[in-house]
């Protein structure tokens, strides 16, 4: 995922309240420096079907959903291995809320009345971007330990080598 300035951003919206919905997509296309795909998913049941089914760049996630809550969906998710940055949004700030939902490993928390279309690109944009830093960090490491994997690989075939190419040589002297 290389997103940027002009790139096609798809965006599950995971909201029960049409109208926050409506809302949430109105500023998402207020926004001019990419095109944001918004999907609707409605209920904690429909939101891991979609998350199951299709792939997304990030997740606007209401913290209430009827008889569940964001943070449990959002907890469920990771545990599926879903990885799109997930912005959890509330219609009440809650300092409390605020540190569980970081600690379940979503990208920000946003309250709805302080939203508007530049916060709210910025939060998506700097989310992608922490996703496509680990996603190259991890590339690194990845690579680092092939790396180490494959010099100690040759290094244990040609400490094996002068091994047998040793115990090849000595009895060959002695007979000479």
């Amino acid at each position: 995922m290389n997103k940027g300035l002009g790139n096609s951003i798809n965006v599950l919206v995971v909201e029960d309240d049409e109208d926050d919905y409506i809302l949430t997509s109105a500023l998402l296309s207020e926004i001019q420096t990419d095109r944001f795909e918004p999907d609707w998913a409605r209920t904690y049941e429909e939101a891991l079907e979609k998350i199951s089914a299709a792939p997304f760049d990030v997740c606007l996630l209401d913290y209430r959903l009827g008889a569940h809550n964001g943070l449990e969906l959002l907890r469920e998710t990771r545990d599926l291995g879903f990885d799109a940055p997930i912005i959890l949004l509330t219609g009440q700030g809650d300092q409390e809320v605020d540190i569980e939902a970081m600690k379940a490993g979503a990208a920000d928390y946003l309250v709805k009345s302080q939203i508007n279309a530049a916060n709210l690109e910025r939060s998506i944009r700097y989310a992608i971007q922490q996703k496509q830093m680990e996603e190259e960090r991890i590339r690194r490491i990845r690579e680092q330990l092939a790396r180490t994997q494959a010099e100690a690989a040759n290094k244990a075939k040609d400490d094996f080598l002068a091994m047998v190419s040793h115990e090849l040589r000595t009895p060959l002297n002695a007979m000479l």
